[in-house]
């Protein structure tokens, strides 16, 4: 059986190889990839699904979730591996779903491992994802500047950590 989280609105399940198309499509939009810093660019099918290949199955350790929309399908990808990372295709941007989404993975993880706290952070000029950050509890540890392969040069990256503590008087795992 395959784990899967479910909130209000959203069903957050394994990737598949089916979905290359979509998330080629969504990560191939540069107003997408121009913050996630690794991405190549332009990004192909090929590049999707040879990420795609390389996704284990989740566990509350390290874990990378589909976020599908009920009659949509795949929208964006919410992850912890090393930090909390995340994507939305652009027309489902404003719409509240990624805060759902990484709220979620964040109780999971949360309520299944003993960590106390979980890294995460977002370019300067990205005030969408500080701001999804922030709701979430996650406070500015420091910044760095980090190579953006989509940008092809280097941006200010705010660094931010959420503490357990911090989730929970949020709200914790509450949608």
């Amino acid at each position: 059986m395959t784990l899967t989280l479910r909130t209000k609105r959203l069903l957050l399940r394994a990737p598949v190889m089916g979905d290359a198309a979509t998330v080629a499509q969504a990560l191939g939009d540069y107003e997408v990839a121009r913050y996630l810093t690794p991405l190549p660019f332009p990004y192909s099918e090929a590049d999707a699904a040879a990420w795609l290949a390389r996704i284990m199955p989740p566990i509350p350790e390290r874990a990378v979730f589909g976020i599908d929309l009920a009659g949509r399908g795949l929208i964006g990808v919410v992850s912890i591996v090393d930090e909390l990372g995340y994507w939305l295709a652009r027309e489902f941007w404003g719409h509240g779903y990624l805060p759902e989404a990484a709220r979620a993975l964040l109780a999971w993880h949360f309520d299944n491992t003993d960590a106390q706290s979980v890294e995460s952070g977002a370019h300067w000029n990205n005030p969408r994802s500080l701001a999804v950050l922030r709701g979430l509890g996650f406070t500015v540890t420091g910044s760095s500047r980090k190579f953006v392969r989509p940008q092809r040069r280097e941006v200010e990256h705010i660094e931010m950590r959420l503490t357990r503590a911090a989730f929970e008087a949020t709200g914790g795992g509450r949608s």
